[in-house]
């Protein structure tokens, strides 16, 4: 284990773990805030409603950011992970110069291809919120023959550029970005990144099937609301706004 300490945010390096979001919610009450678990090596990661995240010895981002929020009656926990993609949006495009997409809530594609992917998760002790652990896998050095057996479309900055990264360098730089204006949008919500959230929606204005409950259903989608819920329009001209689901395109 490696602790690098930088202003606002301790990375904690780990040569392997089973899950960083796991590791960090079995041991958040050890962490302190802005504590970043990461590694390049992870034998059971996950996504959203529990899938899981193919993992092999590429060296990719695997990290999970410790928050303990001080004010849990005004913290916007709805829209982290729309925070931190538009964070790693930002870092795609200064670092790579590459155009990401999201797709809602919070994907990242390229091309249409999955290269990263965000998973929020709470801490809880007596039925109280603790921490929020924040959990980001980015695909940097996986290689081609491994993408090939992925059950969805997937990409890499490896396969993009054809060049090999260092991971934990990486990670630290979208830390930076992540922390330059974390105050500033837990003062103002989603508010503070709905115009770049909005303008990486690729999805917008587009009709779309979202998947609910398992459920396939078809939509319009008409737009991002000021709570980063989604507007759309069902198959008989009804608004609703989509709370939870996944996105098909």
């Amino acid at each position: 284990m490696v602790n690098l300490n930088m202003s606002k945010y301790t990375i904690i390096t780990l040569d392997e773990v089973h899950s960083t979001n796991s590791y960090a919610i079995e041991n958040a009450r050890y962490f302190d805030n802005g504590n970043v678990i990461f590694t390049m090596h992870q034998s059971s990661g996950r996504g959203r409603y529990n899938r899981k995240w193919v993992c092999d010895d590429s060296e990719n981002i695997y990290m999970s950011i410790v928050l303990k929020p001080e004010n849990i009656n005004n913290y916007p926990f709805a829209n982290l992970t729309q925070y931190l993609s538009v964070v790693v949006c930002r870092f795609l495009e200064n670092e790579f110069n590459l155009k990401p997409q999201i797709k809602w809530p919070n994907d990242i594609l390229i091309d249409g291809y999955k290269i990263s992917g965000i998973l929020a998760e709470s801490y809880m002790e007596k039925n109280e919120i603790k921490a929020v652990i924040l959990g980001l896998g980015l695909n940097v050095n996986l290689k081609n023959e491994t993408i090939e057996k992925i059950d969805q479309k997937a990409t890499s900055l490896f396969a993009l550029t054809d060049k090999n990264y260092d991971s934990e360098e990486l990670a630290r730089k979208i830390c930076d970005i992540f922390f330059a204006d974390y105050d500033e949008f837990i003062e103002k919500g989603f508010g503070f990144i709905e115009k770049d959230y909005k303008d990486r929606c690729g999805f917008l204005g587009k009709n779309i099937a979202i998947r609910e409950n398992n459920e396939k259903k078809q939509y319009f989608a008409k737009d991002i609301d000021k709570d980063g819920l989604l507007v759309a329009e069902d198959e008989f001209g009804s608004e609703c706004k989509i709370i939870t689901g996944d996105v098909l395109c």
